[in-house]
């Protein structure tokens, strides 16, 4: 019941706020990708993000100007605790008594925004989250970060800063935003009935001198970018995720119509993250490459228009995308005739 004063448990965050309201904030914090989609997350799949977290490392960032201003480390959502903690501020008599990081979170709130929760590294023995934090907290409190101009940062979003080539494996538990693994996680198992090709995109690759693909248009590069993990920013980018999936692929046009498809999903870890109706007519073939034997390889591509809402939409990728079962992350086949 709101308004009670005394500790309550809270099957998600544990033993961790003094009335409900707290709890609620708190799992907004967590969930602040439903709060864009005006979606609520259930405590499940809060949950379900919790356990495949296990012991990580993580930022609170300032969205107003895209600087972190808290590292720390945990399991669970330790990270939203600084949100239940920012709560009882309001009415504090003794200014010296909040701390910078609970001043910072307030005053993020007073902006109408919430802070950003980037996760470092997750999955870790203790050891190894001691030393990231611990690392990363020297690095901050080393090299001044500079306000972003429009307050939009994203993991990875300036790699080409360092010339390093590449980065260390992660296992799979890179850098990321608690948003993305929210998504991720919630996504529900792909379960249309329609006949869909789906194909995977790996990691961005740079055109530099451009690639011809069909319709006599040119794209500067094919991929999956980061900073698309994040919603927001995949919405506004569907037309150069388009781009990747249209071309140039070893498949038959005719067994595509043959197996009546019409619409392409862009497939990224596992989960759908767009969707495309393939124009008719548009197919177009190259046999610009050689195999080994010196044999032409055919390619196609195709001509796409971008499906943004609707029933069908709803069904492929929704709020958060559709994991497509049995579809492993790592799969290196990136054509996937749906359904199997």
């Amino acid at each position: 019941m709101f308004g009670t004063r005394r500790p309550i448990r809270c099957p998600v965050l544990g033993t961790v706020a003094r009335d409900s309201r707290a709890v609620a904030r708190a799992l907004s914090m967590v969930t602040s990708v439903c709060d864009a989609a005006d979606m609520s997350i259930t405590e499940a799949v809060a949950k379900q993000v919790s356990d495949e977290l296990g012991l990580y490392v993580y930022m609170l960032v300032d969205p107003r100007t895209g600087v972190p201003f808290y590292v720390g480390r945990g399991r669970g959502v330790r990270h939203a605790q600084h949100g239940v903690d920012a709560l009882g501020i309001r009415g504090a008599e003794d200014a010296e008594e909040v701390s910078r990081k609970i001043a910072t979170i307030a005053a993020i709130r007073d902006s109408g925004n919430e802070p950003g929760v980037w996760v470092l590294r997750y999955g870790l023995l203790a050891s190894e989250c001691a030393a990231v934090e611990a690392a990363a907290i020297d690095l901050l409190m080393s090299m001044r970060i500079k306000p972003a101009r429009r307050a939009q940062r994203h993991p990875l979003g300036v790699a080409m800063q360092l010339t390093n080539a590449r980065r260390e494996k992660a296992r799979g538990h890179g850098i990321t935003t608690l948003e993305s693994l929210v998504e991720e996680y919630a996504a529900p198992d792909l379960q249309t009935t329609t006949p869909l090709l789906l194909i995977t995109l790996n990691g961005w690759v740079d055109f530099p001198d451009g690639q011809d693909i069909a319709g006599n248009r040119v794209r500067a590069g094919a991929g999956y970018r980061a900073e698309w993990l994040v919603s927001s920013v995949r919405r506004s980018a569907y037309r150069e995720i388009g781009d990747s999936v249209s071309a140039w692929w070893s498949i038959n046009p005719d067994e595509v119509t043959r197996c009546g498809i019409e619409h392409v999903a862009a497939v990224h870890r596992g989960v759908t993250r767009a969707l495309f109706k393939i124009v008719p007519g548009s197919w177009e073939t190259t046999a610009e490459t050689f195999d080994k034997r010196g044999r032409p390889i055919t390619k196609a591509a195709f001509r796409f228009r971008i499906l943004r809402a609707g029933p069908l939409f709803d069904e492929v990728v929704g709020p958060y995308g559709h994991r497509v079962p049995g579809r492993a992350r790592g799969a290196r086949n990136a054509i996937y005739y749906w359904p199997r």
